[in-house]
């Protein structure tokens, strides 16, 4: 199924959750170590699946990826997955949707901490329910990025030097988001609206949802962003 699709539904399905009423957890708290070591791999692909809570990604591993998950009942323990496939890393870390369904989100602790690899390109998948996130990319070699938001706030930093392009597809919720973009570095911004509220600081509008920073013109390396923005409200700015 398509990922835009399942965002979409997860949104829907994350906002009944939200308002409605729900199974307490009462597990005391834990907490998993998340670490996947390095190898031969000379790229890696790696999907993000939180179903709702806290998401923080830096950068800083020493390892492809490390950090901790901390969270109410174990059955929220995470699932890591990694692959080596043609010297390019798949890993996967996520939860079974299935255990946030008919649970207040209001009694659920689930707060990723994450820290990625600076040292090899990155393709970044990052699906999130009913979470704040918050992903300071900045120093990553990202090459692609895409985020399908549902419900809750926001920020995806990118700002920095990058000594290569970037395709990034942005599918934003319910909520409050913001998208930090270097100065220095070619930006153009193909822009969907929902039924929100979008701000372009600094950007230069060329018509048709299309939008540019100054340095796009003469650059040799662009961040290339694809967005659909939801309900809310979104921030394009430049650091």
């Amino acid at each position: 199924m398509n990922k835009k699709i399942v965002g979409s539904m997860i949104a829907a399905s994350f906002l009944v959750i939200a308002t409605g009423c729900g199974t307490f957890f009462d597990g005391k708290d834990e907490s998993s170590t998340i670490l996947i070591e390095k190898d031969k791999a000379d790229e890696l692909k790696l999907e993000l699946n939180i179903g709702a809570g806290e998401l923080h990604v830096t950068d800083g591993a020493a390892e492809w990826t490390e950090g901790t998950i901390e969270y109410t009942n174990n059955k929220l323990k995470p699932d890591i997955t990694y692959k080596l496939k043609d010297n390019t890393g798949n890993a996967l870390i996520e939860q079974d949707d299935g255990i946030f369904k008919n649970i207040n989100l209001g009694d659920v602790k689930n707060n990723w901490d994450l820290k990625l690899t600076n040292d090899i390109p990155l393709e970044l998948t990052v699906n999130a329910g009913a979470s704040e996130s918050n992903l300071d990319l900045k120093g990553l070699q990202i090459q692609d990025l895409e985020v399908n938001a549902g419900v809750g706030d926001m920020t995806i930093d990118l700002s920095g030097s990058h000594d290569e392009s970037i395709n990034a597809s942005l599918h934003m919720g319910v909520g409050e988001s913001t998208i930090i973009l270097p100065k220095d570095v070619g930006v153009k911004i193909e822009a969907s609206n929902g039924i929100g509220k979008a701000d372009f600081d600094g950007f230069i509008s060329k018509g048709n949802g299309i939008y540019v920073n100054e340095a796009y013109e003469d650059a040799e390396v662009v961040i290339n962003l694809d967005t659909e923005l939801g309900v809310g409200k979104a921030t394009f700015k430049m650091e």
